[in-house]
């Protein structure tokens, strides 16, 4: 019988559903025959500047203690990586391989807080405007080169130009300067005081100086290194093949001693039935964000461990608020309540999803448990439509309004089964209230390239949750023309509580400024907020020391062995 683990912020304890002996932490579910593992949310501590000493003791636990190098971890992932250089990647895979090639400032341990890495250590300043990170002397790059404060520094003024466009620039904005002290000092000075300038510091790879310095800013999309990095990580860089996988080999000369795997391979499947064949048959070892469809064939199969955590994205339906259909707001608060969330759940997801009622998920520290709701309500959904001058007057089963028929076409990406089947499910729940819904599903590309353009009606699309509390990126007015604002919401007053709540150093005084902003947006109803699923991963049992936590499947997957006698390569 399965046993699940149940993982908390005071280690490991275990809810037992045999008589089979307890394990101690750090043993492998395939010594102690748990196969389904369920990890808990841990409390947001992003805010904290402090170190929690417990995830650094567990950290070290595994240069301490024996373990066996080799075999070779193959990761299975429906999408190729677009770039290897953390200023021009936009791509998830990308982004996990990144993770192992180079290092950031510091370590996100997690329950978010902050843990060494290229850092020793850290402080501010008495007025908190100057930070200043000590680095470590004994951090390489992979060509043999020392990473120095230099290029902390040369990072820094290449995350912020423009003419490079980082993903994640905003992040810098209130960062005045960064200044080298020393060759192993390095300090951040800000213009004002907020909470999370520790985590605005160190998010991003640090890259070498020496060798991108010559790249131009407009050149930096196209430059070698992109797909032939040199990093200063646990991994380094072996072969990429385009649309087949991406090798990365133990780096001997880590500074925390060489990582225990001699390959970790990303593997690309271009879908996700061929994903868990693969993953049935032994081709790959893991497999991240398994469909709900999947879990009850793949706990069956003894060589696989099961990983369910609380999950950090969410799904919805937008209205391209730039559209007449979709300008009322209790027009949209009828669509809401026409969509039976729960039957999407419970036809899709099974247990493994929930219906959100805003956009800050439980495992932010932020999160309004108690936003208003419109909940599944036909009746009540023709009403409110009816008072926006929606009725069907010609008898033809549609609404219309001014001779217009309420009709518009939802579009979403190819590739996502459950996106896909939503659309069909809408389409027959605003039938029932008279509105004509077209599904069109493309490629994805094309449908963000559409989304990035505002050519939408509706769309389907999703979200994950960044561990920074901050709405602007989403949903502020000054959004509206970058990337992720596609819907177009404006609303001053919500402007104007996040503006202020961003800045405020009172965690109380914050929390209820962004419960307030959270209602603006529950109320408003930009989205029709469909479902947070939880994350199922699956790995092969022979892999030790495996430690998925909410901030990430891969939080320590450099960490991972495997023992002499079960290693297959």
């Amino acid at each position: 019988m399965n046993r699940i683990v149940r993982i908390t912020s005071l280690g490991l304890f275990f809810t037992s559903l045999s008589c089979s002996p307890s394990s101690t932490p750090g043993d492998s579910p395939s010594d102690s025959a748990q196969r389904v593992i369920e990890v808990e949310a841990r409390p947001d501590r992003g805010r904290s500047e402090e170190h929690n000493l417990e995830f650094e003791a567990r950290w070290n636990e595994l240069y301490n203690t024996p373990h066996d190098n080799g075999d070779t971890l193959v990761i299975g992932t429906i999408g190729d990586a677009d770039s290897l250089n953390d200023l021009t990647s936009a791509a998830i895979t990308g982004s996990n391989v990144i993770g192992l090639l180079f290092l950031s400032l510091t370590r996100t341990n997690p329950d978010f807080s902050h843990a060494p890495s290229l850092a020793e250590s850290w402080q501010f300043s008495e007025d908190h405007l100057e930070l200043t990170f000590h680095l470590r002397d004994d951090v390489f790059w992979h060509d043999g080169v020392k990473t120095t404060a230099h290029d902390v520094k040369f990072t820094f003024e290449k995350q912020i130009s423009p003419n490079i466009g980082w993903a994640t620039i905003k992040w810098k904005q209130f960062i005045k300067e960064c200044v080298v002290v020393d060759d192993y000092t390095v300090k951040f000075i800000f213009e004002r005081l907020y909470p999370y300038q520790l985590m605005d510091a160190v998010v991003g790879a640090v890259l070498p100086k020496h060798i991108l310095e010559k790249v131009p800013d407009e050149e930096m999309v196209s430059t070698d290194f992109n797909r032939n990095p040199v990093g200063n990580g646990p991994y380094r860089f072996k072969v990429w093949k385009a649309q087949q996988y991406i090798e990365v080999e133990a780096n001997e000369n880590y500074f925390a001693g060489r990582p225990p795997l001699d390959r970790i391979i990303f593997k690309v499947v271009p879908d996700q039935e061929n994903l868990a064949l693969q993953l049935k048959s032994g081709e790959i070892d893991f497999m991240d964000g398994v469909p709900p469809r999947f879990f009850e064939e793949l706990a069956r199969q003894e060589n696989l461990v099961a990983y369910i955590a609380p999950g950090r994205s969410y799904s919805y339906l937008g209205w391209n608020l730039l559209n007449p259909l979709f300008q009322s707001k209790k027009v949209r608060q009828a669509l809401t309540m026409a969509i039976n969330r729960q039957e999407i759940i419970d036809s899709l997801l099974f247990e493994f999803g929930e219906i959100p009622k805003g956009p800050v998920l439980p495992i932010i520290w932020a999160h309004h448990p108690n936003l208003p709701d419109f909940p599944y309500d036909p009746e009540k959904a023709r009403q409110y439509l009816a008072e926006e001058g929606w009725k069907d007057s010609d008898g033809d089963g549609w609404l219309d309004k001014d001779g217009q028929r309420f009709s518009f076409t939802v579009k979403t990406n190819k590739g996502n089964q459950i996106r896909e089947d939503i659309l069909i499910l809408v389409q027959d729940m605003f039938k029932e209230v008279g509105i004509e819904v077209r599904p069109n599903i493309l490629e994805w590309t094309v449908f963000i390239g559409d989304m990035d353009k505002k050519d939408f009606e509706a769309a389907v699309a999703g979200w994950s949750v960044g561990l920074k509390m901050d709405m602007t990126t989403i949903w502020h007015s000054d959004s509206i023309n970058d990337k992720f604002n596609f819907v177009s919401y404006s609303n001053p007053e919500f402007d104007r509580l996040n503006d202020a709540a961003i800045f405020e150093m009172d965690s109380e005084k914050a929390k209820q400024m962004w419960w307030r902003a959270q209602e603006m947006i529950a109320e408003d109803q930009p989205y029709t907020f469909l479902y947070s699923p939880k994350d199922i991963n699956f790995v092969h049992r022979r892999f030790q020391n495996v430690q998925m936590e909410t901030v990430g499947w891969n939080y320590n997957l450099e960490q991972w062995w495997v023992p002499k006698d079960k290693q297959k390569y």
